[in-house]
């Protein structure tokens, strides 16, 4: 949506040019970068579901301390 209006308003004569050819490059690289990804993180996210769920729930206290390591 972003993208689209910034296209419109380089088509005016009295755009701010840059700040839209910015706009566009960010629509850009977030369509190529991090949309293009989604197909993987929701299979990343649904596949390894069951693994998590194999945890008890105390494995999910925020405030238990890791074991140091040796």
């Amino acid at each position: 949506r972003a993208a689209k209006i910034a296209q419109q308003k380089l088509d005016t004569p009295d755009a701010e040019a840059d700040f839209y050819r910015a706009k566009l490059a960010t629509a850009r690289f977030y369509a190529d970068h991090i949309l293009s990804q989604a197909p993987a993180l929701r299979s990343q996210i649904i596949d390894g579901a069951a693994d998590v769920m194999t945890l008890p729930e105390t494995q999910f206290d925020l405030d238990r301390k890791a074991p140091a390591l040796a």
